[in-house]
């Protein structure tokens, strides 16, 4: 698909707006010229009338003196001019009229309240003239007219005059233009710098970012979205490095002692079934650790737990116990289950699940004596859900609480297991907007979860021992 550049449609919606502001002017204006002409002529008259009467002089003789412009005085005496006078005296009489009539115009009355007469229009043909009336200081009569010109014609003269001055605005126009390409090159400008940066970011580099610093507030959303998109590839690339990471560091030891068993079994020509099995079955737990951590992991973070679904967790709790009841048997051990009938909240059934699974088989791999699972609701008022697992082991050491919930880590080095249990403990709690933790001094662990709204815990459920039978 064939992009296209912002910056030309920028400019030309820019011209577009130009040009529809200049034509709408000219309507506008072509407008009010013809709402003006239909009283243009009765006023231009009336001007004509004011400066002849402001230069005429009456002696006492009843002589007319007319002192006018050269401007009038030519108009006035061109016999193709338009414009003629003649002045009458107090009982009608021609007293003068302009060099370029054959004969007088005809007198026009003037009413004695009034100056001016209204125009009336006298003679025909080419000799057809719009005249009007005005009242001399001694009484007469003074009549000026011009030849007719119709309505249309005077618009359009006018307008055409006007418009020529137009003209003026074309440099101007060029102008505009031009500070409008540079305002919008401008303005883009730190668009092509994020642009860049974006560029930029890579596996060389996934850590950059596109800065926000200058760019328009219509812009900043897109980049806040990008670089959010960035973010979460990078914590999937850091994931996966991870994973790798810890796949190869788990693997190297269970792998080569495997290598070592089978290279003395081909030397012996024997092979300890047994043992060989008992190896493959750690590596098989352990990979099956690693897959589902970093199924967890990448999984989308929930932000909003109101969102999830609410599941009872009272019931995934025995699930999760019937699941470890065959390590049970075998090690000998004793578990105790005390859970409420129901008590609800928001999360995924499978990651809750394997939550429980995984502390119980940390306090049965790592604790010893009478494991205890119970669910309890947080009596600080928080409205948070405890789940409580106990084993009669020592716990682990003051101050390294923290690390046991490391991948891979492990107090003991020759106890069983890859060190992965807690981590995804820890995991699935913060997923879920909880979290877990260690009792100092006890083989005790916490985990707190948030409780759904429509929480309701019966607490007088009884305690199920779990030994060498089926719970």
């Amino acid at each position: 698909m064939r992009g296209y550049s912002l910056r030309r449609r920028l400019l030309a919606a820019m011209v577009l707006l130009f040009g529809l502001g200049v034509a709408a002017s000219l309507v506008a204006y072509r407008s009010e010229v013809g709402r003006l002409s239909d009283n243009l002529g009765n006023d231009t008259l009336q001007e004509q009338a004011r400066e002849f009467l402001y230069g005429l002089h009456m002696h006492a003789d009843g002589t007319a003196q007319i002192d006018l412009s050269a401007a009038w005085q030519k108009a006035y005496s061109d016999p193709r001019g338009d414009f003629a006078y003649t002045l009458f005296d107090a009982a009608g009489q021609p007293l003068a009229h302009s060099p370029n009539l054959t004969a007088p115009l005809p007198l026009i009355p003037v009413a004695k309240d009034r100056t001016f007469a209204p125009i009336v229009l006298a003679g025909v043909g080419p000799d057809r003239r719009a005249a009007i009336a005005a009242r001399t200081p001694d009484g007469g009569v003074l009549v000026v007219a011009r030849r007719d010109i119709s309505r249309k014609k005077l618009v359009d003269s006018l307008f055409q005059e006007a418009s020529e001055q137009l003209l003026v605005l074309v440099p101007f126009a060029a102008v505009a233009l031009v500070l409008m390409w540079g305002i919008t090159w401008w303005s883009l400008r730190p668009v092509t710098r994020a642009s860049h940066e974006a560029a930029a970011v890579g596996a060389a580099n996934p850590e950059g970012r596109i800065s926000e610093h200058g760019l328009p507030r219509e812009v900043r959303p897109l980049v806040a979205a990008a670089n959010g998109a960035l973010n979460r590839l990078a914590e999937a690339y850091a994931a996966e490095r991870r994973i790798t990471a810890d796949a190869a560091h788990a693997l190297r030891t269970p792998l080569a002692v495997l290598s070592l068993r089978l290279q003395r079994a081909r030397r012996r020509g024997s092979i300890d079934w047994p043992a060989v099995e008992n190896e493959l079955a750690e590596i098989t737990a352990m990979v099956s650790q690693l897959l589902d951590l970093a199924r967890k992991e990448a999984q989308p973070r929930q932000d909003d737990i109101a969102t999830l679904s609410v599941v009872n967790l009272s019931r995934l709790v025995r699930e999760a116990a019937a699941g470890v009841v065959p390590l049970i048997e075998r090690q000998g051990r004793e578990l105790e289950i005390n859970v409420p009938e129901t008590v609800a909240v928001r999360g995924h059934a499978d990651d809750l699940r394997d939550l429980v699974r995984s502390l119980l088989e940390n306090a049965l791999w790592h604790g010893r004596g009478i494991v205890r699972l119970g669910v309890r609701r947080d009596g600080s008022g928080r409205g948070s859900v405890m789940i409580d697992v106990i084993d009669e082991g020592d716990g682990v050491p003051a101050g390294r609480e923290e690390e046991a919930f490391g991948r891979f880590h492990k107090i003991r080095t020759d106890s069983p297991g890859a060190g992965l249990g807690l981590a995804i403990v820890r995991h699935v709690a913060r997923s879920h907007g909880g979290d877990a933790r260690f009792v100092p001094g006890a083989g005790h662990v916490i985990v707190t979860l948030p409780a759904a709204n429509t929480d309701s815990t019966d607490a007088s459920q009884p305690t199920v021992a779990v030994g060498s039978g089926v719970p």
